[in-house]
């Protein structure tokens, strides 16, 4: 299928594509019903439920691929004691 940049010229390489409007309607109506569903019944673990979980692990992603901060080593471990 051919998207709409593509017929009129307006994508640009490395730059993303942002949904249109009716795309992200569609969208905001799919998650606003899911939030609803498992708010309402609890997580039953139907397919409906199941896709809250694939989407909110989605969403969720870019604030747990970040990098562990690593250890900080005690001072007393680093410096060496004197004598």
């Amino acid at each position: 299928m051919v998207s709409r940049h593509e017929l009129d010229g307006t994508r640009t390489k490395g730059v993303p594509q942002v949904p249109v409007p009716e795309e992200a309607d569609v969208m905001r109506e799919q998650l606003e019903y899911l939030i609803e569903h498992v708010a309402e019944k609890g997580s039953c673990g139907c397919s409906e439920c199941q896709r809250f979980l694939r989407v909110r692990s989605a969403l969720l992603e870019i604030f747990t691929s970040s990098p562990a901060p690593q250890e900080v080593q005690p001072v007393a471990a680093v410096l060496p004691i004197a004598t």
